[in-house]
């Protein structure tokens, strides 16, 4: 998930320099100014390269195989280290003085200062972080890795690969040795959350060169990598990796696995992180850490409320073109209870499912001038979750393409259970999910090269979980939507998303039971209880992030609206959006200005 920060306002950002109508008009760049911006552009190079340097996983996202026989080092002395780094980073940053600065690099300056505060933050609170559950761990680090980021084109990337086999049992003794120490204070993930991860670890441990029927999925990728690279020694190969599995990667999640029946025990039954040691105070940071608002729960439940309202009065209004003039409620059960709703939970129901998301994105990219002048650079593909990851993972969900095109975007479709996945909907999630949504925002965003590599690669959950929201609705003018029911997924997806501003404060702030955050999201919302279960156990584990894509989503669709007031006739949704794509992932306050600058601009251009 992509990070934010928190105490964010837009009278903070004026403060620290970033654009606005006050810097409309800077002075020259003099020497002065030309030696602040080589420090800073120095600093903000050295910085991400120490990064880079220090997470091979980052740079296997990037696609990078500088390091790829490493995993990162997750123990207590690397953390600190990573806490005076980032440190030193801001005390090196305060003696830059961002007055003589261009606007672009001041935003840049405001922006790194911000980044980091924010890091360390979260590192302030990384007690209370779950490392381990079944959203994120290295039950899904470990595999997604090696299967997805991992190539072999050499023997030597055949050896890092084995490397890393072999590796796993060091890099798990560090996060259990973390997950302990957690423990001991007194911090643990709902039970509930823990099951779904001892599940995956156990599949992960099936098959050839393990117990159990067909060969393991880590072996088959790595036979399939090899087969392909053509590599001589191939055999020998093989068995290097074979023994890695048996004497690395086993013992590795082996030892997790105990942990984790263990802790089960022990953890709590109730789960809103009200419940741990400075529980509000955490749930408070973690908030505006993934809204970039400084919204405190109550208020946040209250838009949630709003916006539940809202979308309800607009689904009784699509109600008659579906042939439905009865209640909500009954529309609702209909929907969950109609068999035509859903694809066959067959394997030919699964592969027509993927086929139809995929039409959904070509349709929607062969028309994307209509909604954008960016592209993305990078293809986007469509496949499922992989079996051993199934019960744990979400609905669907995005992974990046690599930095030079050669690992395309994908969208990863949880079919285990089809009834979580109806038909209505599928419009919407395959443009949240893959164009206009997360593909074409992260794309564009990596490949704005004008911008330092802390932009480019960076990220506020609110901003991209809040355009992904709001992309579902781009492609109403597209023709998308004729078809009533898909206009229904649409709503019933934003609606699913408005409702968890008032179950994650609810869970988190109001102390609410999990059965009494299922009971709302079953009376007001259009999914089937199991995948509200899912979803309670998500937000569980994340908490705040939730609240993200409905209060990201509002922001967008305000500042659109004040585009369409300000520029009347002159107002082009494309020229808006390329706007708002335009500088890359930002909090949503600097958002409001830079986009609220654009829209004065032309607005003054208009009027001259």
């Amino acid at each position: 998930m992509i990070t934010s920060g928190p105490n964010l306002s837009r009278r903070g950002f004026l403060a620290g320099a970033a654009a606005g109508a006050a810097l409309a008009a800077l002075p020259a760049l003099g020497v002065g100014g030309a030696e602040q911006s080589r420090r800073l552009a120095e600093l903000f190079e050295r910085s991400f390269a120490r990064r880079l340097r220090r997470s091979p996983l980052l740079q296997a996202t990037l696609g990078l195989n500088t390091d790829h026989h490493r995993w990162d080092d997750v123990g207590a002395q690397h953390r600190q280290e990573d806490i005076d780094l980032l440190r030193g980073d801001l005390a090196e940053l305060r003696a830059i003085d961002p007055s003589p600065l261009p606007q672009a690099a001041r935003l840049d300056h405001c922006l790194f200062r911000y980044d980091t505060e924010q890091a360390l933050r979260r590192l302030h609170w990384r007690s209370h972080h779950y490392p381990v559950c079944q959203m994120r761990g290295p039950q899904r680090t470990v595999p997604q890795t090696l299967i997805d980021r991992h190539p072999i084109a050499s023997r030597a990337d055949a050896q890092a690969y084995i490397e890393r086999l072999r590796g796993v049992d060091g890099y798990m003794r560090q996060v259990v040795d973390g997950l302990r120490e957690q423990q001991a204070a007194g911090i643990c993930p709902p039970a509930s959350t823990l099951a779904p991860v001892v599940d995956t670890c156990t599949r992960l441990l099936r098959g050839t060169p393990f117990d159990g029927e067909g060969d393991n999925a880590i072996l088959v990728d790595f036979d399939a990598k090899l087969a392909a690279a053509g590599l001589e020694g191939a055999d020998a190969l093989r068995r290097d990796a074979v023994a890695a599995m048996q004497d690395g990667f086993a013992p590795g999640f082996r030892r997790l696995i105990a942990w984790l029946q263990a802790a089960q025990g022990d953890a709590p039954s109730t789960a809103g992180v009200w419940s741990l040691p400075q529980g509000d105070a955490y749930y408070a940071a973690m908030l505006r850490t993934e809204s970039t608002l400084t919204l405190d729960p109550d208020r946040v439940h209250a838009i949630g409320l709003e916006e539940t309202a809202r979308l309800h009065d607009e689904i009784r209004t699509l109600a008659p073109r579906l042939g439905h003039r009865d209640t909500l409620r009954e529309l609702i059960e209909r929907a969950r209870s109609d068999p035509d709703a859903r694809y066959p939970d067959t394997d030919a129901g699964r592969s027509d499912y993927l086929a139809a998301a995929e039409a959904v994105i070509e349709a929607v990219s062969a028309r994307l001038d209509a909604l954008t002048g960016f592209r993305p650079p990078a293809r986007v593909g469509v496949r499922r979750v992989e079996p051993w990851l199934e019960v744990s993972a979400g609905i669907a969900g995005y992974f990046p393409p690599s930095q030079d095109g050669s690992r395309p975007g994908i969208v990863r479709y949880n079919l285990r259970d089809m009834g979580n996945l109806p038909r209505h909907e599928l419009t919407a999630l395959a443009c949240h999910e893959g164009v206009p949504g997360h593909h074409l925002e992260r794309s564009v965003s990596a490949s704005l090269q004008n911008l330092p590599d802390f932009r480019r690669h960076g990220g506020y959950t609110a901003f991209s979980e809040g355009w992904a929201l709001y992309a579902e609705q781009l492609p109403v003018d597209l023709g998308l939507y004729e078809d009533p029911w898909q206009d229904l997924g649409r709503l019933s997806s934003e609606l699913m998303r408005a409702g968890r501003l008032v179950v994650d404060t609810g869970l988190h702030a109001r102390r609410w039971s999990p059965q009494r955050a299922l009971r709302w999201l079953d009376d007001n919302t259009f999914d089937a209880a199991p995948a509200n279960a899912i979803a309670v156990r998500r937000y569980l584990v994340t908490p705040g992030q939730a609240t993200a894509y409905q209060l990201g989503k509002r922001s967008l669709v305000e500042l659109q609206a004040r585009a369409r007031r300000e520029l009347g006739t002159a107002f082009r949704l494309r020229d808006f959006n390329d706007a708002l794509l335009g500088e890359g992932p930002l909090p949503l306050p600097l958002l409001e200005e830079r986009t609220g600058q654009w829209i004065t601009n032309g607005a003054e251009g208009r009027s001259a």
